[in-house]
């Protein structure tokens, strides 16, 4: 297993960054914006390493393309459809699929969000979780 260094760690955060973001499959990164998060010496160890950190941002496992922008410092990300979902996300895309309905990346997000916040969600958790044989499981708080 590959060990991971701080240009990796720097750009992974920058795909997570920009696939929280994106509301489709592409998402841009201002450097200067992403810089604002972090203290000087983080800065300066990205200015000085930033070839690096691009490359690892290009190898990352969600990324399908990379193009960085040198003149305008700014990371064009297009992912890949499964790193942007979540398990739930995933369950309620297939879902879907098999209804014969090819939902967008936000309809996803958002229909998940409301399984999430609703009732009924909450009511079948309980009832699940209140089988005999989950009983045995964990320890009481």
């Amino acid at each position: 297993m590959e060990k991971l260094s701080l240009s990796k760690l720097i750009a992974n955060d920058i795909v997570n960054y920009g696939m929280d973001k994106t509301m489709g499959f592409q998402y841009v990164v201002s450097l200067s914006d992403f810089l604002d998060e972090y203290d000087d010496e983080s800065r300066n160890y990205i200015k000085s390493h930033i070839k690096e950190i691009i490359n690892d941002v290009e190898q990352n496992e969600n990324v399908a393309d990379l193009n960085y922008d040198e003149k305008e410092q700014e990371f064009d990300m297009v992912f890949y459809f499964d790193g942007l979902m979540d398990k739930l996300d995933k369950i309620v895309y297939e879902a879907g699929k098999e209804k014969g309905i090819e939902y967008e990346l936000e309809d996803v997000r958002n229909i998940s969000y409301d399984l999430e916040k609703s009732d009924s969600f909450k009511d079948l958790i309980n009832d699940h979780l209140s089988k005999k044989e989950y009983w045995d499981m964990g320890t009481e708080i």
